[in-house]
């Protein structure tokens, strides 16, 4: 996949935001793929013009497993992509489009008497790094590397 040119890809975490992650305890990294129908109401993609990416944390869960303890995290890539249509009386148009994200974090900084997830980590998710592809007039790939923090504050 090659990134289109001239095509703007907002939403990655900014370099200077790595300082506050580097200080985070633990952290895993997810590679995910997606594929994206343009709706039939929206003109058919001729190329990208610009793509605002966003992640939502939508659940954490603290697991207590044999080999250790893990939180399931799941996420949202929305994604707003700008584009010019094939249609040129209709040049440009934008698309809603979402990824659902799930991966686990193993963590190791839960003291034995504290073993309900009561808020103790912080669990963050970052997109590092996207690439979206027009596979054909109505159908888009993407691949997103998202990264995924838990900081645990002192429990007492």
């Amino acid at each position: 996949m090659e990134i289109q040119k001239g095509c703007a890809y907002l939403g990655i975490v900014e370099p200077h935001e790595y300082d506050e992650i580097k200080k985070t305890h633990v952290y895993k990294q997810v590679l995910t793929k997606g594929e994206f129908e343009i709706p039939e109401s929206k003109p058919e993609i001729e190329d990208f013009s610009s793509i605002v990416m966003q992640i939502t944390r939508k659940k954490c869960k603290l697991i207590c497993g044999p080999l250790g303890d893990k939180i399931i995290v799941s996420g949202t890539i929305n994604l707003n992509v700008m584009y010019t249509a094939a249609n040129p009386q209709q040049s440009v148009h934008n698309v809603h489009l979402s990824l659902d994200v799930d991966a686990f974090i193993n963590i190791k900084c839960l003291e034995e008497a504290h073993k309900s997830f009561c808020g103790c980590c912080d669990v963050k998710m970052y997109i590092e790094w996207a690439e979206l592809e027009i596979v054909d007039k109505r159908k888009i790939k993407g691949c997103f590397l998202v990264l995924i923090t838990a900081k645990c504050k002192s429990v007492k």
